[in-house]
């Protein structure tokens, strides 16, 4: 009786989930995406001053706006 119970219950809840994934709205708003996740620099001479310019694109549907960021 349990196993017939959980049975019912498992199928149950993987078709209320299965059926409903359609009916969710897609996200809209902004969406970073960076070319390139991380740059390695390498050895570096101390005192020597380094840049390297990450490319940074927005490919949604409203403005994206970077507040604040953190080396790491």
């Amino acid at each position: 009786m349990k196993r017939s119970f959980l049975t019912a219950s498992t199928i149950f809840l993987v078709s209320i989930f299965w059926y409903s994934s359609p009916l969710a709205q897609e996200f809209t708003g902004p969406k970073l995406v960076l070319k390139e996740q991380e740059f390695n620099f390498k050895e570096v001479m101390e005192g020597k001053v380094i840049e390297h310019t990450f490319q940074v694109l927005n490919q949604g549907d409203k403005p994206l706006k970077i507040i604040n960021i953190k080396p790491g």
